[in-house]
């Protein structure tokens, strides 16, 4: 072949394959995503609840966000200098990013926002250490610390309750008094409640030029999708069939039956998401009879954590008592010598030593199937230890309302799952000031506040586990093991990757 007819075939060849790219990534399209629950607001600041973080994290973004393994890395911040002494952090912005009303982001706007949250962000706790948020000239947002705050930058990329930017104006409204104006690759278009929320592309959204791909919640976020739909329902049999008629084209967890008898079908495609997060049970130790150790600790020698787990997330689960995902750079083995080790006799020693005389005890669940499933197998375990136990099935609103408050609780089974992928002090900081357990412990206070002083990662780790060993030793609550999720998409949604939460940037729909 001559040079010219080389040039020429290289030429068509190019030609080709950028023909064939184009039509991979097709430009267009309607999705629906059929998510288990409504979020109770789209205002991201105040609520932690994983149904938001679903539609929130598609149209707020954040300075730092978490990459694919956890890690923070720059999203709508383009770099951090932090000063020698640790109390000093200067965040340089993204020029040019645009607010889904077409107003420029800047520092004002950051600042705002971070003051916002300061003062009605559901982690607020989170920035206590926080002297001043000032602007530097448009583009720079300078954070002074009271001490040192290793964890300011986990916190700045958590996506719990996101440190989500709003425009100024925006910011300076009250809680669920917003308007839902982002800079994220979608924005809002409708709330219906008890149907779904709809989302369209931001047109003139600029994916972060440092970026090369999709990453965690970073990355290059390019949409090809028209819309977005996120329909609520709760029915596990109304998703799978919408799915099946055409309706929906991702349901966002499917049980293992479902997946088992959709996976041989090719108009489907199974994503397997593990693990997505802990199955704990809590114990009220504001309560008796759980305020004392030794009745907590009988509860743990009661329990088979794979017998809870085999029942409760049959097909999707891994035996694990660490309190962060095993893959994490954080994760230690301290204390787990004692998971998952049976023992009525001593378990009956335990309850008798306690001075437990009988009386019923609450536990309390949401109407997930998993978390009464849980509930029911720790019932009959500990009947044979003789305590008495009555399930306190409600909705999630109810159970939320219940479980975060002293009374009316003894027991309370459900998902702990953001935290661990965020790491240690994301799971430190939810267990800190006794908000989870209902009384104060010092040695969780003490170990936070050391981690948060803490830059050094491996003495920062080293903290942690003693974190570890003190949850187990006083059963401060109950880690069964790591459950995850499936997923099913219809054939004809492409690229799509499971995560924290059903990404839909960089996915397509075949015409």
């Amino acid at each position: 072949m001559n040079r010219k007819s080389f040039s020429l075939a290289v030429l068509a060849a190019a030609v080709a394959v950028s023909v064939t790219a184009l039509h991979a990534q097709t430009l267009g399209g309607n999705a629906i995503v059929a998510i288990t629950q409504a979020p109770p607001t789209l205002d991201a600041q105040v609520t932690t609840i994983q149904s938001a973080r679903h539609i929130n994290l598609h149209i707020y973004e954040t300075l730092y966000a978490r990459d694919e393994n956890g890690k923070p890395v720059p999203d709508l911040a383009e770099s951090v200098a932090i000063s020698p002494d640790g109390k000093t952090y200067t965040l340089a912005l993204r020029k040019g990013v645009k607010f889904h009303n077409g107003k420029t982001m800047g520092s004002a706007d950051v600042v705002a926002s971070l003051e916002r949250y300061r003062k009605i962000g559901a982690n607020a706790n989170l920035l206590s250490e926080v002297e001043t948020i000032s602007a530097k000239g448009p583009n720079e947002v300078v954070i002074k610390l009271k001490k040192v705050q290793s964890t300011l930058l986990d916190t700045l990329s958590s996506s719990t309750a996101p440190l989500a930017i709003y425009p100024a104006e925006e910011a300076a409204k009250g809680a669920n008094k917003i308007a839902y104006i982002g800079t994220g690759p979608f924005k809002f278009v409708e709330f219906i409640p008890d149907s779904h929320v709809k989302l369209e592309r931001f047109k003139d959204y600029v994916p972060n030029p440092h970026y090369t791909k999709r990453d965690g919640f970073a990355g290059k976020k390019e949409v090809y999708l028209d819309t977005v739909t996120f329909r609520f329902m709760p029915e596990a049999g109304a998703r799978v069939a919408a799915l099946q008629s055409g309706e929906v084209q991702l349901v966002e967890t499917v049980d293992g039956p479902t997946k088992k008898r959709l996976e041989t079908n090719p108009a489907f495609k199974i994503y397997k998401l593990l693990p997505f997060s802990f199955q704990i049970i809590k114990l009220n130790h504001a309560v008796p009879p759980t305020d004392n150790l030794a009745f907590r600790q009988a509860v743990v020698a009661t329990l088979d954590m794979e017998e809870i787990m085999s029942i409760a997330y049959p097909d999707i689960y891994q035996l694990d008592g660490g309190w962060l995902y095993p893959k994490s750079p954080a994760y230690v083995g301290v204390g787990l010598n004692t998971y998952n080790k049976p023992d009525l006799k001593k378990a009956r020693e335990l309850v008798v030593k306690s001075g437990y005389k009988g009386e019923k005890i609450t536990f309390l669940v949401d109407n997930l199937r998993a978390n009464t499933d849980t509930a029911t197998v720790v019932q009959q375990r500990l009947a044979q230890i003789g305590v008495n136990v009555d399930i306190k099935v409600t909705d999630w609103p109810t159970a939320v309302k219940i479980g975060w408050s002293p009374e009316g609780w003894n027991l309370f089974a459900h998902g702990f799952g953001i935290q661990p992928f965020e790491g240690p002090g994301t799971v430190m900081s939810a267990w800190a000031g006794g908000q989870l357990h209902q009384k104060p412990d010092a040695e969780i206070d003490r170990l936070y506040a050391a981690y948060s002083g803490e830059l050094d990662a491996e003495k920062g780790k080293a903290l942690f586990a003693s974190f570890q060993q003190h949850m187990i030793n006083d059963v401060i609550a109950i880690k069964v093991g790591n459950y995850g999720l499936f997923q099913v998409g219809t054939a004809k949604l492409r690229n799509f990757e499971p995560y924290r939460i059903p990404r839909m940037w960089g996915v397509w729909l075949d015409k």
